[in-house]
């Protein structure tokens, strides 16, 4: 089920983000400017309902399915994207696409074909009395609390500029947390939903767990948005999925043991199916020869200008 609501949620995704890039495009004139409000638009209001629909999804999935699962399936967003902007978007259509899209599907079903879906029954019991208590998860708390600081205070205003992964490290750290907290409060509110037993919202676990998410998930975005604003998209993309994936992975393996039930098998299926996934996301996301291209221009134009204004 787990798989299945999350393979939906990152179609809807990128779908809702092209239809709202569609309404945009329709309501900016031949000089930059808006025709109309954008929240006058019906299509504009789709693409923003599709979108709170699919991140929905995206949070009840991790009610059903480990964080190892659901985190790297998010790459699904990047085929589907892939696939719409080629085709309804007419934006070009290269081999490197072509081999990203290829490599992202191989590697998502090597994934989930890899980890078993339910490992451990997440509720106010198990997560305050066995997960709460234990040392892994204290390490990993620990961790992060000394690394976000740390990080920001040594590494942040020196090499901000110069290395796309400096804000991406905290927006993954942080994110990770957010995805922990995610799979403690959705895995006890699908409990609760389908048992009917609501005593268990009487504890403070799930409200704190909600609490962590809405914190970290501002948090994590304030600091891509920052990547976003020293790079361009093409770098951004893959390398935050990337960290991103990893950093959740570790945290659920880390608090919830999510490799635990895995053989050897299972788990070299596992780590070449998170490898093809970020290669492909690389493709995709870089645009290979179209990137290429379009760095190209844009040197070009850069030139032009300083050739002009000198």
């Amino acid at each position: 089920i787990g798989v299945a609501i999350a393979l939906v949620a990152n179609a809807v995704i990128p779908l809702a983000l092209n239809v709202q890039k569609l309404a945009h495009k329709r309501n900016t004139a031949a000089d930059g400017t808006m025709l109309r409000p954008m929240a006058m638009l019906p299509l504009w209001w789709l693409g923003l309902i599709s979108m709170v629909a699919g991140e929905s999804l995206n949070f009840v999935a991790y009610g059903y399915a480990p964080t190892a699962i659901v985190a790297p399936v998010g790459a699904t967003s990047v085929f589907v994207n892939g696939i719409i902007t080629t085709t309804f978007l007419k934006e070009p259509f290269t081999r490197y696409t072509a081999i990203g899209l290829a490599a992202i599907g191989g590697g998502v079903t090597m994934l989930v074909t890899s980890v078993p879906e339910v490992q451990i029954e997440l509720d106010v019991d198990t997560i305050s009395q066995t997960i709460l208590p234990s040392p892994k998860t204290w390490v990993y708390f620990f961790g992060v609390c000394s690394f976000v600081p740390l990080w920001s205070r040594l590494v942040v205003p020196r090499y901000q500029s110069s290395h796309v992964l400096v804000y991406l490290m905290l927006c993954s750290v942080i994110s990770s947390v957010t995805v922990v907290s995610c799979r403690a409060f959705m895995s006890v509110a699908t409990s609760v939903l389908e048992s009917g037993d609501f005593i268990e919202l009487a504890s403070p676990v799930p409200f704190c767990a909600l609490v962590l998410v809405i914190v970290t998930a501002i948090w994590s975005t304030f600091y891509l948005n920052k990547a976003m604003m020293h790079f361009k998209n093409s770098e951004v993309v893959p390398v935050y999925f990337t960290s991103f994936t990893l950093a959740s992975i570790g945290a659920g393996a880390l608090v919830y043991s999510e490799f635990a039930c895995m053989t050897g098998y299972t788990s070299f299926v596992f780590a070449i199916g998170c490898l093809v996934t970020f290669v492909g996301v690389r493709f995709v996301a870089g645009g290979g020869d179209g990137a290429a291209g379009d760095d190209a221009d844009e040197r070009g134009e850069r030139g032009e200008r300083t050739t002009s204004s000198t």
